[in-house]
């Protein structure tokens, strides 16, 4: 198998690995609106943040091979969909706090 390959099905797992959070973090949501039968809208806030946090990661493939570490390097490039996540997300957290 070629590098290219080995790259491809790792980010192809670590994408699926990160769709699984965004749904377990959906699923813990709506189970706890369902035992409690109330919204709080700073706690959906902060969902919210969180999967755009995510979806983010998702934009930029890249980031799901490469250590973090090396996230922050001149040779790694961020998509600008995925700033724009993670501005949205960073907003949302911060009302979520409130």
């Amino acid at each position: 198998m070629s590098s290219m390959e080995e790259q491809a099905v790792k980010i192809q797992r670590s994408s699926n690995l990160v769709k699984g959070f965004m749904a377990l973090v959906i699923i813990f949501q709506v189970v706890q609106f369902y035992q409690t039968r109330m919204l709080d809208f700073g706690e959906i806030a902060g969902v919210f943040g969180i999967l755009f946090f995510l979806r983010g990661l998702l934009s930029s493939p890249l980031l799901l091979v490469a250590p973090l570490k090396h996230w922050f390097k001149s040779n790694l490039v961020f998509s600008t969909a995925s700033y724009k996540y993670f501005i949205c997300a960073f907003a949302l957290v911060v009302v979520s706090l409130f």
